[in-house]
């Protein structure tokens, strides 16, 4: 276990925000010894990965965990593959792809960590990955127990687990191999690209596929190490149709996906498209141009000036829809 005081936190916002402490755990030992010197500090609790969904403060008086669980061990015996939580995302998709294990295509160039992924459910194009998670191994660092969660015990739902905001540490996450046996086209962003760039869908093959999806992110998902950003900042709600507000747009101007017969999905971009003329400039944030869901910075901001501006958007989005859009990425409170 390595401890470090005063710890500059890299973040995808490019936010300045440093923390007490910084301890990095290498083994299921060292989280024992985590769980000693987090007792004795009695101090608040951050565990990070990339840090490309998190809205941190200046200063965070509190212990930073960082895990350093790189492995990827294939189990062909039992189509399974256990990765350690550290390792980057993007990274995985790519070894599975090697294997022509289908499945993890369509979550191709997603910011973070294996460790991150279960956390939120990251989804894209059709596909969450919850999909695709058997166990997750993690430790309790209060309680001192080492856990292994099962997929349904982790209680995924749409952008949400188990996960957010409790005492357990994903050291490692055991995903099956064999699930899919096909690729998922259905996704509209999917079909319009290869549409307009003659790409045909039914000879593409795995690695094409995740070209794709790569080339899509990047039209329209800025990277957050040139422009900096954590990716769609609110969530698509979910509501009942009859309680949308028409008084200034129709059902028609909004994206809407059918849920049941009186609920319906919500294109959260598109009601921020309706209202951008509507959103007053702040000087170091603002929607991106590529991407309505997108907050970007220009390296100068604060946690308060993010919240901020993110608050005008909901109370503009609300006023106009009565929607109320949720924040999708942690905000980190002191």
């Amino acid at each position: 276990m390595k401890i470090t005081e005063n710890y500059q936190i890299n973040n995808s916002l490019k936010t300045d925000s440093n923390s007490k402490y910084c301890i990095e755990c290498f083994t299921k030992d060292d989280l024992i010894e985590f769980h000693e010197f987090v007792k004795k500090q009695n101090l608040p609790v951050l565990i990070i990965g990339d840090c490309t969904n998190l809205v941190l403060p200046n200063f965070f008086n509190g212990i930073i965990l960082k895990l350093c669980f790189g492995d990827i061990n294939f189990n062909n015996d039992h189509a399974t593959v256990s990765v350690g939580s550290s390792i980057n995302w993007h990274q995985l998709v790519l070894e599975t792809i090697k294997r022509n294990i289908y499945g993890f295509e369509n979550l191709s160039s997603i910011p973070g960590t294996v460790g991150a992924a279960p956390i939120q459910n990251i989804g894209a194009y059709g596909q969450e990955v919850s999909n695709l998670i058997k166990t997750i191994n993690c430790y309790d660092y209060i309680n001192n127990k080492f856990l292994s969660l099962s997929n349904k015990e982790c209680k995924f739902s749409y952008r949400n687990s188990i996960f957010k905001n409790n005492n357990l540490i994903i050291y490692s996450v055991i995903f099956g191999t064999n699930i899919y046996s096909e690729l998922n086209l259905e996704y509209d962003s999917i079909k319009k690209y290869s549409n307009l760039n003659d790409i045909k869908l039914s000879n593409i093959s795995l690695n094409q596929v995740s070209e794709l999806i790569t080339n899509i992110r990047s039209i329209s998902l800025p990277d957050h190490n040139q422009i900096p950003n954590v990716g769609s900042f609110f969530k698509n709600p979910i509501i009942k149709k009859t309680d949308i507000k028409e008084e200034n747009y129709s059902l028609d101007d909004l994206v809407l996906w059918e849920i049941n017969s009186k609920d319906v999905k919500v294109g959260a971009a598109r009601l921020i498209e309706l209202i951008k003329n509507q959103l007053d400039k702040s000087e170091n944030v603002k929607v991106s141009e590529n991407h309505a869901l997108v907050l970007v910075t220009n390296e100068h901001t604060s946690q308060d000036e993010i919240i901020s501006y993110a608050e005008h958007i909901q109370e503009k989005v609300f006023k106009n829809f009565n929607i109320k859009l949720e924040i999708e990425p942690t905000i980190i409170l002191n």
